[in-house]
């Protein structure tokens, strides 16, 4: 339980700093990136909270709370993975 809590705040502090680098970064390809990145963990954040809510407390509302969450979570999870490795083709690309 402890571990899951752990990563849930982990990963909120990794959006953080992926937001912060999109806000202040410049070059629109790097802002690409960050902002994927950010979406990415983003979705991991719901993902586990989501976990969190259904393993910490069982009631109804709160397992369906959790549930669309868990949805909610992999869908953005999903979405940045998906722009990620576009951004990073396109950089790794360009570098060439």
């Amino acid at each position: 339980m402890d571990s899951i809590a752990t990563i849930v705040i982990i990963s909120f502090v990794l959006f953080l700093f992926y937001v912060t680098k999109f806000f202040f970064t410049s070059e629109l390809l790097t802002k690409k990136i960050a902002g994927s990145r950010a979406r990415l963990t983003f979705g991991l954040f719901l993902l586990l909270y989501g976990v969190f809510q259904i393993i910490s407390k069982i009631e109804l509302l709160t397992i369906v709370i959790g549930i669309v969450f868990i949805i909610f979570g992999f869908a953005n999870l999903y979405r940045g993975y998906l722009q990620n490795k576009h951004y990073k083709a396109i950089q790794n690309k360009q570098t060439v």
